[in-house]
């Protein structure tokens, strides 16, 4: 009985690391809006590491303006993409 139960508690500790080691990579990344270049017009929402931000904001890319999307789906940008620029 007690092999079952540190057995359980192992498989239980194991799983909740996995658990957690994968819920703090996805926190590691976050959703923006890519310009594929201000020439083409098109900007389509990825998925970039916290730390491809800043790079990503200077060139264009909006943070504010992939809410709610998902990966892959068209997205527009004030300015850059829309058909006021």
């Amino acid at each position: 009985m007690k092999r079952i139960l540190v057995f359980a508690m192992g498989a239980a500790l194991i799983v909740g690391m996995t658990l957690g080691a994968l819920s703090l990579k996805a926190a590691d990344r976050i959703r923006i809006c890519h310009v594929e270049g201000h020439q083409s017009g098109r900007a389509h929402v990825i998925e970039i590491s916290v730390s491809a931000l800043a790079k990503h904001l200077i060139h264009g890319d909006s943070l504010r303006v992939a809410e709610g999307l998902h990966v892959g789906d068209d997205c527009i940008i004030p300015g850059i993409n829309d058909s006021t620029s």
